[in-house]
């Protein structure tokens, strides 16, 4: 007999078990499971049938979900997420001006902890990148025909100077348009001979997540940069680069990534 599962308590715990059983799920439990973390207060506020629609399942495999993970049903697990909003958890805005004022010292203050986080991120890259997975990805990116790279929100600026680099050293390379609505079409075109570099970070930008399964169900090559090996982008990597980039700061600083980034458009760039 299947040993009865304790359902979490809290959002944080939560998390973590879906994080945990991710790769045990179904392709439709993983969708629900990537748009939980992704959008919590969605799950939080919307109606079963709403949530179903949106993500194009049948409402009865929410309470498959609920279950899989040990609530009685969609309603108890919808109270986790609601409970986290109650608790009143601090938006990254209310962080940011909590930590701002107008006077000279605590202008001092705020610019030394952001440069002491950006300093510390970039430390964190120099002690524990992977050397040879890193030679790895500069192999495929010299070798690649085209490279197109994905990365939104806090990971935008750094998919943009990426593709910025590139094209400084004359490889071909594009960012996928997903504000235009063409990513699709143009993952639809990357041949064996292009790589998709995506970049993504908690919580993970579900049009990035989609773009690399899609793009490894089709075979592609693909290099990521991301947190940690259980993010849903190493998962579907050939070769996956990890920046740790959980600092205290209330904004997490991109110095971590770019600076991987820069390495890499240097070796690229060494022909």
């Amino acid at each position: 007999m299947k040993k009865q599962q304790v359902a979490p308590k809290t959002f944080d715990s939560l998390r973590q078990v879906i994080r945990d059983r991710f790769q045990d799920l179904s392709p439709h439990l993983q969708r629900i499971a990537r748009a939980s973390l992704e959008e919590p207060n969605t799950f939080a506020l919307s109606t079963t049938s709403k949530i179903a629609e949106s993500l194009e399942v049948q409402p009865s495999t929410l309470i498959r979900f609920s279950k899989e993970f040990g609530y009685s049903g969609f309603s108890e697990l919808q109270s986790v997420f609601r409970q986290r909003l109650i608790e009143g958890e601090p938006t990254t805005r209310e962080q940011v001006l909590s930590e701002t004022t107008a006077g000279p010292q605590e202008v001092e203050d705020v610019l030394g902890n952001v440069v002491s986080a950006s300093i510390e991120a970039l430390e964190m890259l120099r002690n524990e990148a992977n050397t040879s997975d890193i030679a790895q990805a500069v192999k495929m990116m010299r070798e690649a025909r085209h490279v197109y790279v994905a990365g939104l929100r806090r990971s935008r600026p750094v998919a943009d100077y990426l593709v910025y680099g590139l094209l400084r050293t004359e490889k071909p390379s594009s960012l996928l348009d997903f504000a235009g609505g063409m990513a699709g079409p143009q993952i639809s075109t990357i041949g064996p001979d292009d790589v998709l570099i995506a970049i993504a970070f908690p919580p993970y930008s579900t049009p990035v997540v989609n773009a690399v399964m899609d793009a490894n169900v089709s075979g592609r090559q693909i290099i990521t940069i991301t947190d940690a090996s259980d993010s849903p982008l190493a998962q579907n990597a050939r070769v996956a680069l990890f920046v740790d980039a959980d600092t205290k700061a209330p904004l997490q600083p991109v110095s971590g990534s770019m600076g991987l980034v820069q390495a890499l458009l240097v070796l690229v760039g060494q022909r």
